[in-house]
């Protein structure tokens, strides 16, 4: 899911700055669970560290999330912080402390992410509230089996096999 959204984020970046555009993507994770395997996570985002791209993972329960913790505190030097992690359950009772702490990283990663590349802002431009369109992406389903030999994991037209 993280390399298919970083693989949409960099097309999208491009494809915005042809025709002067900007664009810069957020992964929204919900997730009442642990990360299954913390270290091919964590090499899935060093490797997609340089992308124009934030990922905000929201765990919801009561789960044991010390690996979502380590993974927002994933910071290497010459990497990008790119990851949020914040716990549903502790700002549920005030949705301005859940917006705050959900967001709170994005505009430094963000510009981050522009300056590095060396990408000015664009001219400001005033739009009507009515112009401004949220797009939503399709759920993307995976699913896992496991047999003797192989995992095999598949979803949105594609399968990855391995052990």
């Amino acid at each position: 899911v993280i390399q298919t959204a970083a693989a949409r984020a960099e097309s999208g970046l491009e494809a915005a700055l042809k025709v002067g555009k900007q664009k810069y993507t957020i992964l929204l994770v919900l997730t009442d669970g642990a990360v299954s395997d913390v270290s091919a996570t964590a090499a899935c985002i060093e490797q997609v560290h340089d992308m124009p791209l934030s990922i905000v993972i929201v765990g919801v329960g009561n789960a044991d999330f010390s690996a979502m913790r380590f993974l927002d505190d994933l910071n290497k030097p010459g990497k990008r912080d790119i990851v949020q992690f914040v716990p549903f359950n502790q700002h549920c009772r005030d949705p301005t402390d859940l917006s705050s702490a959900t967001l709170n990283e994005i505009p430094n990663q963000l510009v981050g992410y522009f300056q590095k590349k060396g990408i000015s802002p664009n001219a400001a431009v005033k739009v009507k509230e009515l112009d401004v369109a949220v797009e939503e992406e399709e759920e993307i389903d995976l699913r896992v089996s496991f047999n003797e030999d192989d995992i095999v994991v598949s979803g949105a037209g594609n399968v990855a096999r391995g052990w």
